[in-house]
């Protein structure tokens, strides 16, 4: 490394930890005002990241509309896409989302006190984990539960926060769809003309991945609740608890490496309060765990690749790391847009590099006809 390079990245962390260190310090200069800011653009992020969300699943339809059946007028392409959706998402809702529903309120009334009490009866019967059990519960108090206590009041509270959510999803939906390309281009249209061409094809390189990302995740997702809804039952599970399970791990797979098996405890606590029924009886919680781990393994290896193609390329860890970062920092929103995030920052980062490698080849080339002149 030369001695400018050197002196270049010692400038560029000392950019990067003074601008740490000026945020913490805003942070606690302002944290209330914060707080405020970041709820306020909450109310607006969110809404528009889930409809964002939802505008990439339906965007093929658009383009059918447009390539095979010539279908040209975006307002009515727009109307198209709002009957389908209603139309699928009502039939969906009642002959699958009413079943998810009523097992979910059944689970909660009626066998989680039942999982409780096997817990309770587990860690009295065994003496290690019971004194393990006490050494943890002796650091809870009433202090420390008092955030959460909070936490369940800002619940409440956000109960019209939610309301206008709901509302702003379809509004933000609707334009979404009708607009979005001439929204862009007014954007680019303000830029001075050198970086114009740019940020048109990195806003095209961006939609893609994000396009293709979210389409052939929700693919996967979809399928993943199938398989899954089917191993419970092959296990013994009746069928609407096997779909109320199914569709919980499918949905939970969109974070990866760990959604899968988080979604997996509440079967496998279920299974022990329920074990006589099963297949395996006290040991269908192994089954389950190897069940699982297997078509976990067959949607990593081979499902996602076929489905999402190379041309996606966001890893899982890049997925995972992202939620967890853009979570933190923005919250929900953070999470909702984290994919996005990810995928500009992802196409900018390989266009930038191809940039950087033409400018090469051509100072290459240049040098080359000097040579031989």
């Amino acid at each position: 490394m030369t001695k400018e390079k050197r002196m270049r990245l010692l400038q560029n962390l000392g950019i990067l930890t003074l601008s740490l260190i000026s945020l913490y310090y805003i942070n606690e200069l302002f944290s209330q005002q914060l707080a405020i800011f970041r709820t306020a653009v909450n109310s607006i992020v969110v809404p528009f990241g889930i409809a964002l969300f939802i505008s990439y699943l339906v965007e093929p339809i658009m383009r059918l509309l447009d390539r095979h059946f010539k279908l040209h007028n975006q307002l009515l392409k727009v109307v198209i896409v709002f009957v389908v959706m209603l139309v699928v998402g009502g039939v969906f809702l009642y002959f699958v989302g009413i079943i998810i529903y009523e097992q979910a309120v059944s689970f909660i009334q009626n066998d989680w006190p039942g999982i409780v009490d096997w817990v309770n009866q587990t860690i009295e019967n065994n003496p290690e984990i019971e004194e393990g059990y006490n050494a943890i519960r002796d650091y809870i108090s009433l202090e420390q539960a008092q955030p959460v206590l909070i936490n369940a009041v800002n619940v409440v509270r956000g109960i019209g926060s939610f309301v206008v959510i709901i509302v702003l999803i379809p509004v933000f939906l609707f334009f979404l769809l009708k607009e979005k390309q001439t929204v862009f281009e007014g954007i680019v249209s303000v830029l001075p003309k050198k970086y114009k061409s740019h940020v048109r094809e990195l806003g095209i390189r961006a939609n893609d991945v994000i396009q293709n990302y979210f389409n052939g995740r929700f693919l996967v997702m979809f399928i993943m609740s199938i398989a899954l809804t089917i191993m419970f039952m092959a296990f013994g599970f009746n069928f609407q608890r096997s779909l109320f399970f199914g569709f919980t791990l499918g949905f939970l797979d969109i974070i990866p490496y760990i959604g899968g098996f988080i979604g997996l405890l509440l079967p496998v606590l279920y299974s022990f309060t329920v074990q006589d029924e099963l297949l395996l009886g006290e040991w269908t919680f192994l089954g389950l765990i190897a069940a699982n781990a297997v078509i976990q393994a067959i949607q990593a290896n081979i499902l996602q690749p076929y489905i999402m193609g190379k041309e996606v390329n966001l890893h899982p860890l890049l997925v995972l790391t992202s939620f967890i970062f853009f979570g933190a920092l923005f919250g929900l929103a953070g999470v909702i847009l984290a994919i996005p995030i990810t995928g500009i920052i992802k196409a900018s980062a390989q266009y930038f590099k191809e940039l950087q490698e033409e400018a090469q080849e051509k100072t290459k080339k240049t040098t080359k006809k000097q040579t031989q002149s």
